[in-house]
């Protein structure tokens, strides 16, 4: 019986082969961005999950409080790790790392940066690594070893083993490699190619040795023992600063599940909120599910469209003896197979598509090809598609009264249509809803884009202080002058266009108790700081080398004056970095760190020893590319074992802007992918309902009815439509997007141009969508519509 029912859905599909591609089409399409979506979900779900140890992996963060508001830091004291490991009973291991960052290696003729990270040596015992060459056990023994991912290895040494090599650290320290381990899965919070212990980092880095417990520079993880409660063991943590450092007694320690930072990381006066990138996968589920429900609907539209054809086969055989029950069974059956087929097309758009998709969300995916479970899931939603989709068209052929169909009379619309509009109706919510976030979306990036920023970002590059240029900086900037690359250039403590960390026990005159507990942000720069980066200044002046006190002397921005209530603010004592220093300018606010946020106080300290970027600003009367390689050229010279790297700083601020460009991008696709399957469902619903009213429109064209009267008739019922959608999905919309926005302290308005012009969209994509079939419908000669009455 399966083998018959099979035979008759292929020669269906056969004989209507337009709706056929049409319907299995729309439906692969609809899975293939469906199953895209999922595989984002179940990877961001899978994150950091991968450890053997995962259940027991914990991250400590910080807890500071001031000013009557608590914030949350992931930033740790120096000396925590080690004295977790002695003194709490509860810790299994722990190890601290500071953060991955680019350092050359050089190996015989090659030099390359790879992003390194130092830990202690117990990370290999906490977190799963897979070692290729080598073992845990020695991995990071002593100061003079180095540990290689597979990918660094094979583009340092090729396909040979390189233990034992010897590599020169950023151009001056030689070690050696004692072990190979396998990349890091995609979905895995460290990036890092290599791994130095932290005895190496100390013996290059000796200050670090002595710093105290103020020394909030390291990330620590924690891998609790088997059985041990957490509530019990921050209870423990709490006030373990406190312990250790009298003198601070407002941070406070607690640990937090490794695997679920990445999802979870939104804190709010201390206490976890349960948001952060979860929001987003939450998102992308539920567009998954729109999607295919849409996807669906289109199905049951279109299906549904084709029972003329299909009503005197219900008849014939219900009068031979089927029942209805095989009638579902056959229809079910021919929807399980177009789910099928639907299914092995959506396989090659994924293949086809998802480096695209990739690019787009800037993470890595893959076919599971050789998960057994991933094929299961994906079959199991292919069938249940094939059923849902399939239900109502079963349902709705197999009702036919065999006397009525074989007479040619079909279940009138006012009964049949009814279903079908809801389904549509339910299509063009999803779709309008999708129209007005992507607006609003781009309205809200150009609206933050658009605010000022405070300084010339135009001809503005930034590069890394490293080798020889920390020494003979000044030297390269004054022949860069001369050469006409550049107009000035500037040393600072970290890039101007990413937040570079905060200062606390500042104190001023007239400060008020607390407020040396609050954090403030500060950079350290040297001279022509304020004119290389074009800041403004509201008062005073920048550091100057014919002010030889100004190395001892910071720069306020506006909210730092604002919030030290400072009238007059020129020549005012600020007691920073252990010293007293003294205002010599304010410059006006300038966004450092989310463009979302008001800016913070700010201090800019005169400080030559923290001299890690150097800003250039480009000669604007010379080419772009003439002034870059002019300055290549006088980097080699004096750095020459380094390369010339650069980043413009509107670039690096523009990836401020990636999760909402992200957004704005995906809901755009779906948008144009919701509205072509949302007009398809249309297209079928047209094409039933043209085909029921074919003795009425043969009826009134005999009356006289012109064709732009019967088109008008036939499209009423489809505007109608649409504007119970808008209001639906206006509503909808409405709601969330305000909620949305509601996150940004500089938000864009809900203006009501654009849900009249999104209403005026969608009527226009409808009258476009069922023109056709009702011209085709109004020219249709009456007689022959009419002649069996």
């Amino acid at each position: 019986m399966i083998t018959n029912y099979l035979k008759i859905a292929w020669r269906n599909l056969v004989r209507n082969k337009l709706y056929s591609i049409i319907n299995i089409g729309g439906l692969a399409v609809g899975m293939a961005i469906s199953f895209m979506l999922l595989l984002y979900v179940y990877n961001e779900f899978e994150f950091d999950k991968f450890n053997v140890n995962s259940d027991r992996l914990y991250e400590m963060l910080v807890n500071q409080s001031a000013n009557n508001k608590i914030t949350t830091g992931w930033s740790t004291p120096l000396l925590l790790a080690p004295a977790l490991q002695t003194d709490f009973p509860e810790v299994e291991k722990a190890a601290r790392t500071n953060w991955t960052d680019d350092i050359l290696m050089n190996y015989k003729d090659k030099s390359l940066k790879i992003g390194t990270l130092a830990a202690d040596a117990s990370l290999l015992d906490m977190f799963s690594f897979d070692f290729v060459y080598g073992n845990k056990h020695d991995a990071l023994a002593g100061q003079s070893s180095i540990v290689l991912t597979q990918s660094a290895a094979m583009a340092i040494f090729g396909n040979s083993n390189p233990i034992g090599q010897v590599i020169k650290y950023d151009n001056q320290y030689p070690l050696k490699v004692s072990a190979v381990i396998k990349d890091n899965p995609k979905n895995s919070s460290f990036k890092f190619k290599a791994l130095i212990s932290w005895q190496t980092l100390e013996a290059q880095q000796p200050w670090m040795k002595q710093s105290g417990w103020g020394n909030y520079t390291v990330t620590t993880y924690v891998l609790l023992k088997p059985g041990v409660a957490l509530s019990a063991v921050n209870s423990k943590f709490k006030n373990a600063i406190a312990h250790y450092d009298p003198k601070n007694k407002d941070n406070e320690l607690f640990i937090y599940p490794f695997a679920k930072l990445h999802l979870y990381s939104e804190f709010k006066n201390g206490v976890n909120t349960g948001g952060g990138s979860i929001e987003y996968v939450k998102l992308f589920l539920l567009l998954a599910i729109v999607i295919l429900i849409i996807a669906c609907i289109n199905f049951m539209n279109l299906s549904t469209a084709q029972s003329e054809r299909r009503a005197r086969e219900v008849g014939v055989r219900k009068a031979v003896g089927a029942r209805r029950f095989a009638l579902i069974q056959q229809f079910l059956s021919e929807s399980m197979l177009m789910a099928l087929l639907a299914f092995i097309i959506s396989l090659l758009l994924i293949s086809s598509l998802l480096k695209f998709f990739n690019d787009i969300i800037n993470i890595h995916l893959e076919l599971p090809y050789t998960n057994l479970w991933a094929w299961v899931a994906a079959l199991s939603v292919t069938l249940f598609t094939g059923l849902v989709a399939g239900s109502y068209p079963a349902l709705f052929l197999s009702s036919f009264k065999p006397v009525k169909v074989l007479k040619g009379q079909l279940t009138t619309s006012k009964t049949t249509v009814r279903p079908r509009q809801v389904l549509v109706v339910v299509q063009f919510t999803f779709a309008i809803c999708l129209i007005l976030s992507s607006i609003f979306i781009y309205k809200q990036l150009n609206y933050i884009k658009n605010r000022p920023v405070g300084y010339d970002q135009n001809g503005l590059v930034e590069m890394p202080i490293e080798g020889n240029l920390d020494k003979k900086f000044d030297s390269f900037r004054q022949e860069a002058i001369n050469a006409g690359a550049i107009t000035d250039a500037a040393v600072t403590s970290g890039s101007i266009t990413n937040y570079g960390g905060t200062t606390w026990n500042v104190t001023w005159a007239g400060q008020l108790p607390g407020e040396d507990k609050l954090h403030i942000d500060q950079i350290a720069v040297t001279y022509h700081f304020v004119d290389t980066y074009g800041l403004h200044i509201v008062e005073g002046r920048d550091f100057a080398i014919g002010h030889p006190a100004d190395s001892a002397a910071i720069i306020l921005n506006e909210s730092a004056v604002k919030l030290m209530r400072f009238k007059q603010p020129i020549g005012q004592l600020v007691k920073w970095q252990g010293a007293q220093r003294r205002v010599v300018g304010v410059i006006k606010d300038f966004v450092w760190g989310s463009p979302y946020e008001p800016v913070k106080p700010a201090i800019i300290g005169f400080m030559k020893e923290w001299n890690n970027e150097a800003g250039l600003r480009l000669n604007p009367n010379a080419p772009v590319s003439k002034s870059l390689a002019t300055l290549q050229a006088i980097y080699k010279k004096y750095n020459p074992a380094y390369p010339f790297e650069y980043k413009f700083t509107d670039e690096s601020f523009g990836k401020k802007f990636r999760t909402e460009k992200l957004l704005g991008t995906m809901s755009t696709g779906f948008t144009c992918l919701a509205i072509i399957i949302s007009c398809l469902g249309l297209f079928g619903l047209a094409s039933f309902s043209a085909g029921q009213r074919k003795k009425e429109i043969g009826i009134r064209k005999v009356l006289g009815a012109t064709i732009s009267d019967l088109w008008l008739k036939l499209s009423q019922e489809f505007i109608k439509l649409v504007l119970i959608s808008f209001a639906l999905g206006s509503v909808i919309s409405w709601y969330n997007i305000q909620k949305w926005l509601g996150k940004y302290t500089y938000h864009t308005t809900l203006s009501i141009w654009v849900f009249a012009a999104t209403m005026l969209i969608s009527i226009l994509i409808c009258l476009i969508t069922v023109s056709w079939q009702a011209v085709k419908a109004a020219l249709m000669n009456p007689a022959k519509s009419l002649k069996s009455e």
